[in-house]
């Protein structure tokens, strides 16, 4: 690797981010050489690689994660970074330009041609839907504007700049999680809205409060909101508290700036701005694996801040999500114990052979054909090793077209077989087998996982001995004009768990309602069909 050599102030600004030159070197290299794309060997199916659970099944294993439920041993770990900026994104656009944002201008203009015209249309017909209508319409009226009377007037510029800017909710530049997500009706038919921050904490309380009536809940959140966002939510766990002696437990993180990484010209340099100094950006979602690794849980349940849905569709799928709770509990039980059995002296050849069947069969792993061939210390070796990382249950859902990666068999470098998540901008697009592969998946992930992160002697795993460095993802970007190279780590349930045990469940489609337009919020899972 050819070393880049930085001025003092250089070396001054990357240590002042945690960084050290090595680090930033080799992400420079990385650009060089480009990053290592996944061989893909098959999709995972139902009939390979991804269980399809029956019901009697499903309330079996829902039935085994109670004992853990009641020792406290679940948190649940809820990525919580991004803006809202992209759900509004039409919105604003049409905001910020000169268009007169009026009824009659847009209908005489554009009819049904222009989406964003249509989507502003949709948006205005539809808006007593959305939770924040009633918010929405208190601080307009606080300024002497009355909500419903523009809205039907068809002048809609005065609605946008109090929804988006500051001058009233200044959604456009609140963390997603902040946005009133869900609105219901109490038994006085007084109506209450909820963001999505708060709908987390519910569905916490609902799934994994203890015997001691505690739920532990983290968020990793944008710094310049913290505050604002533990005040929200310390109102609502003293909601909680009084209502239900509830103890809701929840703690925040940001992103380190240790994890940002290094931007780069055309000719793979280090970028630098216009003051000459280097730029450095957030390394995508990957970097919350130190924010993982830092919480020393036992058992952490991961779902992404925008797929929350009302209450009424969580209660049908809270039997689901506890049964992958109690599968991962099964699984590491029957896991510690072949380590057991492995580790002991002697060591039958049959328990061997049984022990790389488990693996084979329930965790998903084909082991390299050279071990067929080697004797049974260097298989009792090498299984002990395989077995002994941390896992995960994923839930995923039938393909129906929704961005996202999905679930394939990987052949990493050691030679073995295994079941990882596997994102689009990894797979190598100049290869047509590869394509192929990708395009036959049959599921995608939804960001459901259930993972164990402690070993058989209940110690917490160094997450960051699982990670293939070599797996993060280089994306075209732009600032103030100028191109550059981006630089991302190995996604949070990618490449940061490329050497993680992996077994795919299939889940409901009631259990995915993603937001990630404004318009999300009107479909079936954030629209209550009644009361709380």
């Amino acid at each position: 690797m050819v070393k880049y050599v930085f001025s003092r102030e250089d070396i001054r600004q990357i240590k002042e981010r945690g960084l050290s030159e090595q680090t930033v070197n080799h992400q420079l290299s990385l650009f060089d050489r480009g990053v290592a794309s996944p061989e893909l060997v098959a999709p995972c199916t139902p009939e390979r690689g991804v269980l399809v659970l029956s019901d009697k099944e499903r309330r079996r294993l829902a039935a085994l994660s109670e004992p853990v439920v009641q020792q406290g041993r679940i948190t649940k770990f809820v990525p919580a970074s991004g803006a809202a900026t992209r759900m509004f994104r039409s919105l604003l656009s049409l905001y910020n330009s000169p268009d007169a944002l009026d009824r009659t201008s847009i209908d005489r203009q554009s009819g049904q041609h222009n989406k964003e015209y249509a989507a502003l249309v949709s948006f205005m017909d539809n808006i007593e839907k959305f939770a924040f209508h009633e918010a929405l319409s208190a601080v307009m009226a606080t300024a002497g504007k009355e909500c419903r009377a523009l809205v039907a007037a068809g002048r809609y510029r005065p609605v946008l700049r109090h929804l988006l800017t500051t001058a009233g909710l200044g959604y456009a530049g609140l963390p997603k999680g902040m946005i009133l997500f869900h609105r219901y009706t109490d038994d006085t038919g007084t109506p209450r809205a909820y963001t999505a921050f708060e709908e987390h904490l519910a569905e916490a309380v609902e799934l994994a409060t203890d015997g001691n009536s505690v739920c532990r809940l983290h968020f990793t959140v944008p710094e310049t909101h913290r505050d604002s966002v533990a005040a929200l939510l310390k109102q609502t766990c003293d909601a909680w508290r009084q209502a239900d002696g509830i103890r809701p437990d929840i703690t925040f993180s940001t992103q380190h700036p240790f994890t940002d990484t290094i931007a780069a010209d055309h000719a793979n340099m280090p970028f630098r701005d216009e003051n000459g100094r280097l730029v450095f950006r957030p390394g995508g979602h990957g970097a919350l694996l130190d924010n993982l690794n830092d919480l020393n849980s036992d058992i952490v349940f991961i779902k992404n801040i925008d797929n929350i849905s009302v209450t009424g569709m969580r209660h049908k799928t809270a039997t689901e999500t506890r049964a992958l709770f109690g599968l991962l509990v099964e699984l590491q039980q029957q896991v510690f114990a072949w380590m057991e059995q492995l580790a002991a002296d002697p060591c039958p050849d049959e328990t061997v052979d049984q022990a790389i069947d488990f693996a084979c069969n329930r965790l998903n792993l084909c082991l390299p054909e050279t071990l067929s061939s080697a004797d049974r210390k260097q298989q009792k070796k090498f299984l002990l090793t395989l077995l002994d990382r941390p896992l995960r249950v994923c839930g995923v859902v039938k393909n129906v077209g929704e961005p996202g990666g999905g679930p394939f068999f990987v052949r990493t470098k050691d030679g073995v077989l295994s079941a990882q998540i596997i994102e689009a901008a990894q797979v190598n697009g100049a290869t047509p087998d590869q394509q192929a592969i990708w395009q036959s998946a049959t599921h995608f992930n939804p960001v459901f996982i259930v993972c164990g992160l402690r070993d058989a002697k209940g110690r917490p795993y160094d997450l960051k001995r699982f990670v293939d460095l070599n797996m993060g993802i280089i994306t075209e970007k732009s600032t103030n004009g100028r191109p550059l190279r981006a630089l991302e780590h190995p996604g949070l349930w990618n490449g940061s768990m490329a050497f993680w045990n992996t077994v795919f469940v299939e889940i409901s489609p009631l259990a995915f309602n993603p937001v990630k337009t404004v318009f999300d919020l009107l479909r079936k899972g954030h629209q209550p069909e009644g009361g709380l």
